[in-house]
């Protein structure tokens, strides 16, 4: 009895897919620090043009992330959204502290926060539509026996 009760739980599928989430993550974040690089210091962009960058490779490791855990879960999405949420607005307080940055928000007068409303929601889309579409429009859904 032990041994099939071994045996269902190995076979039996996760709630999350660590894995994919962490490679989601992996993927948003690198290519948002090569864009974000080459924009703040090469073409003189500031935080929406990288943030909007972002957002693209958000869906892309979402993408990556769904095809990788095979489902469309959207809680994979809201999980690689929420902690990429939390590395970037790390990097972009301890970058205005150290006055790093350029002026944080062209054209916002400061202390609006229409860029930290807007773009978390924009975040959460585009991961939770990337895994979504990545785990189902590729037809690779684990076979549920």
């Amino acid at each position: 009895m032990a041994q099939n009760d071994r045996r269902a739980k190995a076979e039996s599928p996760r709630d999350i897919a660590w894995g994919a989430v962490w490679l989601g993550y992996g993927i948003a974040l690198a290519g948002t620090l090569i864009a974000g690089a080459w924009g703040l210091f090469y073409a003189n962009e500031g935080l929406w043009w990288v943030a909007e960058r972002g957002m693209v490779f958000l869906f892309i490791g979402g993408l990556v992330a769904g095809v990788a855990a095979r489902t469309g879960e959207p809680l994979h999405g809201a999980f690689i959204a929420a902690f990429y949420f939390g590395t970037a607005t790390i990097v972009i307080f301890v970058g205005e502290f150290l006055g790093v940055l350029p002026d944080p928000l062209p054209g916002l007068p400061r202390g609006d926060s229409t860029f930290f409303f807007v773009w978390p929601l924009g975040q959460l889309v585009a991961a939770t539509l990337g895994v979504v579409i990545g785990g189902n429009a590729f037809g690779l859904r684990k076979e549920v026996q």
